[in-house]
């Protein structure tokens, strides 16, 4: 009979550097893309400003935000988008401290 070995955690992210995770730099190489695919439709007095802006949003989009450093802004803010806000949930402090 065969023996199988399974790994004990399948959810950690892989990191490239320090900072830098795989799906950071896919995200980016995702933004570089649509940048060359939008080119041609964007007037070329505004080209600068709009690489400025996929710069801004690409980093505003992959920043780990201090509240929740498991996430990125992105979840961050579509947790706030798609929650319930007319339900209330009670915050447990004391088991926190794990």
């Amino acid at each position: 009979m065969r023996s199988y070995r399974i790994p004990n955690e399948i959810s950690t992210e892989l990191k490239i550097n320090k900072m830098l995770y795989l799906f950071d730099l896919l995200f980016i190489i995702g933004l570089i893309v649509f940048r060359m695919m939008a080119l041609p439709f964007i007037h070329s007095s505004l080209t600068i400003y709009f690489t400025i802006f996929l710069i801004v949003f690409g980093l505003f989009m992959i920043v780990r935000p201090t509240t929740n450093p498991q996430k990125r802004m992105f979840h961050a803010i579509l947790f706030a988008l798609v929650r319930k806000k007319d339900s209330y949930s009670a915050i447990d402090y004391e088991g926190s401290d794990k």
